[in-house]
């Protein structure tokens, strides 16, 4: 068995099938742990030493910079942007502009976001630059960790912020969109893998810069890290 500590971007694509196959193919079994990349730096630095850690790039090059993770270990295979859901028949911006987008966050009812995910913390300095994050914040459901879109789903929000594959795999009837180009955040996503790991998390890492990953990953809103991020609207 291997252990992987991942950023929620990519659960439901190592969910449903990229895990399964590497089990299938390989007999070795990988249990991951799921949270924001915030939240899995704190547990390494209580100690906590998994085989492999996925999560924002910059940070998992410096968990390899610390010697944590092996520096000649470390690939990039994902690119997100931070998008937008709603549900169907629900308000929408009137246009692509920022300027649209930000009254529309405005006349919500109530705003989704996370406290620590790389999505999140983009929005929050977002709204703070403009002086709307108080605005905002006056009917925003704030979430210290997990998936926004739930908060849509059950009502408590008409607007769910996070990364597009995050909200994208939050079941339920919903609209998925990027956020307009002028306030986006594209994060980069990255692999690493302990020193000490046994050989079959190196498989693992490389089969996640492989071609079933990068399908799997574009069934989601993710793109290869040599392409800018952006996706179209998805209906969830």
């Amino acid at each position: 068995m291997i252990t992987l500590y991942s950023g929620l971007v990519v659960k439901q694509p190592l969910i449903e099938s990229l895990i399964p196959e590497f089990e299938a193919a390989t007999g070795t079994s990988v249990e991951p742990t799921f949270a924001p990349t915030s939240v899995i730096l704190e547990r390494i630095d209580a100690g906590e030493r998994p085989d492999m850690v996925l999560g924002v790039a910059a940070s998992v090059h410096g968990l390899a910079d610390a010697g944590i993770l092996d520096d000649g270990a470390v690939s990039e295979i994902a690119v997100s942007a931070v998008g937008f859901a709603r549900l169907p028949g629900t308000a929408e911006p009137i246009d692509g502009s920022a300027e649209a987008f930000l009254d529309y966050l405005l006349a919500a009812r109530a705003v989704a976001y996370s406290l620590s995910g790389a999505s999140g913390l983009h929005f929050a300095e977002m709204l703070r630059s403009r002086a709307l994050l108080d605005r905002v914040d006056e009917r925003a459901i704030r979430f210290p960790e997990g998936l926004t879109a739930e908060a849509l789903i059950d009502g408590r929000a008409e607007v769910a912020i996070q990364q597009v594959s995050e909200l994208r795999s939050v079941g339920g009837p919903h609209i998925v969109e990027p956020i307009p180009h002028a306030l986006q955040s594209y994060a980069r996503f990255a692999i690493g893998v302990r020193p000490a790991a046994p050989e079959a998390a190196n498989a693992f890492a490389a089969f996640m810069s492989g071609r079933s990953a990068r399908t799997a990953f574009e069934a989601v809103g993710l793109s290869a890290p040599a392409a800018q991020a952006g996706t179209p609207r998805m209906e969830g």
